[in-house]
């Protein structure tokens, strides 16, 4: 019977009916909106989360070592290699997903030339002379320390390296050094050296050091990858050879320890970590072990992270708040009109209660019949909804890089072109930003047929209340108004 007079009631208040209908198919929409751009943003970061973590350096407490430092003593004395022990403490603790040890040692070599910084001249005069402190130059056999031509980068593994992983160098042939490298003597070289010398996949090449007491330390590489630098942010501006970064030699930690006369000393150790959010507890984890923390220092880094959903996290916000306003002021739109529409009908509901009706029957009819509209507008919005989602997207994504552009661009002008046509194609395709895909899934469906029954249940609580209030006589006395 409820139903029936529900489905009664709105075919003859057709007018009204329609009204409810488009708002209803309103709000709908933009509780798909809020839902898609909430829930994208959230699987977003959580994705982003996941792939990129956050890094745990450990290194010498420099600020420690500087006030134990007595006046005038040298650096060496102060500081030590970091002992490969040491770095174990903390490889296996939980939150670490991977990890590098790093060594990094100046070498020359008898086979290959190096990508030259400077002209022949006075590459020459700054390899060979060095001036002594009464003017006159000597020659750099009477040095400590031996100029050389390259660096060899001793890696762990070279998959977590920033330079790759930001695509400041990219691999043109061959492969990355992995840890299945250990202990061989495989290499990977940049393009331009490889250029240089004829070099290619399979070549081999042959590199020497020289320790302190003058023993030299020869080790014959093999290329398995050669990369391309795509950008540097050095000057070569007073650059040496071993500065060049074109001059750099990847190889595996145990082959540059060699180079370095030292099997058991590294230059510096990395920790992956599994996830930004696990930063501190890592911390409290290397606190607890028997590292000496006023040797070293845990300098941990999550920016990367930071800075790829900082704008994920404000459309987060947005989207949140949006979804807030739309169900407080859909609700708040919808009690207004079944208000102003019971005064057509207090002649209905005073007879219906003459007729032994009960309150809460007369309450439920009205949910029904508002329920019954709302049905038909979320069908509509699991079609329509979807544009929605990608013009608000879209607006919110373009509204963040028109930003960035102005502070970029000359004079601060903005070169955007908008209007109706781009939002219409914006609309009607979904946004080219990777980090945001706001396609309905089953969850958003469930989430926005449940907002809109909150939304229903509200709007309705409201009037019915004043209805429950009244007596049957009260309701008929206003039947006129």
């Amino acid at each position: 019977m409820v139903f029936k007079n529900a489905f009664l009631s709105i075919k003859k208040n057709i007018g009204k009916t329609l009204l409810m209908f488009v708002i209803m198919a309103l709000i709908a929409n933009l509780v798909m909106a809020g839902l898609s751009i909430k829930n994208a943003t959230e699987k977003s970061m959580k994705q982003v989360r996941e792939s990129m973590g956050a890094t745990a350096t450990l290194s010498y407490n420099m600020q420690k070592l500087m006030q134990n430092r007595t006046k005038g003593q040298a650096m060496d004395k102060v500081m030590k290699s970091m002992k490969t022990t040491t770095a174990d403490k903390l490889k296996n603790l939980q939150y670490v997903k991977a990890y590098n040890y790093s060594v990094n040692v100046g070498v020359n070599s008898s086979s290959i030339d190096p990508v030259k910084t400077t002209t022949e001249s006075s590459s020459s005069s700054s390899n060979n002379q060095m001036k002594a402190p009464d003017g006159n130059t000597s020659s750099s056999k009477n040095q400590k320390i031996e100029q050389t031509d390259f660096t060899i980068n001793g890696n762990t593994t070279m998959k977590y390296l920033t330079l790759f992983t930001q695509k400041s160098s990219t691999l043109k042939s061959g492969r990355l050094l992995t840890t299945s490298d250990q202990n061989t003597k495989n290499a990977v070289i940049s393009s331009t050296l490889a250029s240089d010398n004829d070099l290619k996949v399979g070549s081999k090449f042959k590199v020497y050091s020289t320790t302190s007491s003058g023993k030299k330390i020869s080790v014959t590489l093999t290329v398995v990858g050669i990369y391309k630098i795509s950008s540097t942010s050095q000057s070569m501006d007073n650059m040496s050879n071993r500065q060049n970064p074109y001059n750099t030699i990847y190889t595996s930690l145990e082959t540059a320890q060699k180079l370095n006369n030292s099997t058991t000393t590294i230059s510096s150790a990395t920790y992956y970590l599994d996830d930004p959010e696990h930063v501190s507890a890592f911390e409290k984890l290397a606190k607890k072990t028997s590292i000496n923390w006023n040797t070293y220092s845990l300098m941990t880094s999550d920016e990367a992270y930071e800075a790829s959903v900082s704008s994920l996290e404000n459309m987060e916000k947005f989207a949140t708040i949006f979804l807030w306003v739309v169900i407080i002021a859909g609700s708040i739109i919808l009690a207004l009109i079944l208000i102003l529409s019971l005064r057509s009908r207090f002649y209905e509901f005073g007879v219906l209660l003459s007729l032994g009706e009960s309150k809460l029957k007369i309450a439920f009819q009205q949910l029904v019949e508002i329920l019954m509209i709302a049905v038909i507008a979320f069908a509509l919005s699991l079609g329509t909804g979807k544009m929605v989602s990608n013009a608000i997207s879209s607006m919110l994504t373009s509204t963040s890089t028109s930003a960035k552009t102005t502070q970029s661009a000359p004079g601060g002008q903005n070169n955007r072109q908008g209007g109706p046509g781009r939002m219409m194609q914006n609309a009607m395709t979904s946004p080219k930003s990777a980090d945001l895909d706001v396609s309905l899934t089953p969850t958003t469906a469930a989430e926005l047929a449940g907002v809109t029954f909150v939304i229903c249940v509200v709007s309705v609580a409201v009037p019915s209340i004043y209805i429950l209030r009244m007596s049957p006589r009260e309701i008929l006395t206003k039947k006129e108004g």
